[in-house]
């Protein structure tokens, strides 16, 4: 059965909810910034490019830190929220609807590019890198978050919250698209992108703590990063110069 996508479209201004049906991000993303950011350094200046923006949440933290940032995302009714919110918060951030299989930028347009939670979600996750590479200039980074494909990630990230919880829509995860660490490094070798790091990213309770806390109080608990990389992982690639 496919991921299904749709949703995202729907979603409206509760991108921006975090007591609502997005809210694990609001949970998870601090920590991804933190990650992100310490791998770019001052981002001042900086070109980013995201991909799979959502309703703009981690955008707007990079345009925060002086970041001049391009974010594309599938679903035009989701860029249509994020465009309005960066204008309501008074922050410059080009965005545009596009698919990452077919990026609408020049060659070596950007310092860094950027995907969370988006590359589980893809068609085909070797073109997406590939044009990541692409519009990435010599020397660049592309930071990265996606799922492990283990039974771990089953049973977190598609049994409990979509058929037990209900946390998550039905097929917001399809498990044959979650990438192995290993798989994904030989994607992004094929492509000029060497791995330079993998860190583990994982609910701080214990999972059924988190899913009855999240049913009483809408919140996980928070996340952290470390060596357990069996759910979710996080790490960047440079591009060689």
């Amino acid at each position: 059965m496919p991921v299904d996508n749709e949703w995202y479209h729907d979603l409206g201004d509760a991108w921006w909810d975090p007591e609502g049906v997005v809210g694990p991000l609001h949970e998870i993303n601090p920590v991804r910034v933190e990650y992100f950011c310490g791998v770019l350094g001052d981002l001042t200046g900086q070109r980013l490019l995201e991909i799979g923006c959502g309703g703009g949440l981690m955008a707007e933290e990079y345009a925060k830190r002086g970041a001049s940032v391009t974010a594309v995302d599938r679903s035009a009714a989701s860029i249509v929220i994020a465009t309005r919110h960066a204008r309501e918060s008074g922050l410059k951030i080009d965005y545009a609807p596009s698919v990452g299989e077919r990026l609408p930028f020049a060659n070596c347009s950007f310092d860094a590019v950027l995907s969370a939670d988006t590359l589980e979600h893809v068609d085909d996750v070797d073109l997406v890198v590939s044009e990541a590479a692409r519009v990435l200039r010599p020397g660049g980074r592309f930071v990265y978050d996606t799922v492990n494909r283990t039974w771990k990630s089953r049973l977190l990230l598609v049994w409990l919250p979509q058929n037990v919880f209900h946390i998550a829509p039905p097929d917001t995860h399809e498990y044959a698209r979650f990438i192995k660490p290993d798989d994904l490094q030989t994607v992004m070798a094929r492509h000029g992108l060497q791995n330079c790091e993998t860190r583990g990213l994982a609910l701080k309770r214990n999972p059924i703590a988190a899913g009855i806390s999240f049913a009483r109080t809408r919140k996980l608990g928070g996340f952290q990063l470390g060596d357990d990389t069996s759910m979710s992982y996080v790490g960047y690639a440079e591009k060689a110069a």
